[in-house]
């Protein structure tokens, strides 16, 4: 054991230079990942706001202040485009709103017209069915009598589903 600390005592230097080297080869490599991360978020932000059609650099805009007076506005970098995507962003949710109630009272009114149509439908099957009575009411009695008369062409039109006549 005193020759491994005898060993180590003698290579000191050398020791200290290997720690020193890692220690600088791992901050060096900390170092690229730190980069690489800074320059993709840099690409994102630069395609985020050429996609809201803002620029993400720092600078100077003229515009007209509200006594009509033309003004130099700077800006910070990422002022215009954060303005921009906020701007965007709350016109989606705005427009999802929008479109989400727009549905909603279509399809109430579907179900509404579904609801109308549906009586009307029953109603017609109700007169359809006491039509279809009436007739073979009005086909009993004719073959009792062996006569078709005036109330066997009613029920006749009324099953057809014509207007009876005016006389």
């Amino acid at each position: 054991m005193r020759k491994l600390f005898a060993a180590i005592a003698a290579a000191r230097e050398w020791l200290t230079l290997l720690a020193v080297a890692a220690i600088g080869a791992w901050f060096y490599v900390q170092y690229g990942e730190t980069r690489a991360e800074r320059d993709a978020l840099a690409q994102w932000a630069e395609v985020t706001c050429a996609n809201v059609g803002a620029p993400f650099d720092a600078g100077a805009e003229g515009r007209v202040d509200s006594n009509g007076k033309a003004v130099k506005v700077t800006f910070a970098r990422g002022q215009r485009c954060r303005t921009a995507v906020a701007a965007a962003v709350a016109f989606k949710a705005r427009t999802d709103q929008e479109t989400a109630q727009l549905l909603a009272d279509a399809m109430r009114a579907r179900e509404t017209k579904a609801a109308a149509d549906s009586a009307l439908a029953r109603t017609a099957a109700e007169a359809a069915r006491d039509a279809a009575l009436r007739m073979e009411t009005a086909d009993a009695q004719a073959a009792a009598t062996n006569r078709v008369d005036r109330p066997w062409f009613a029920a006749l039109n009324d099953l057809a589903g014509l207007r009876p006549p005016s006389r």
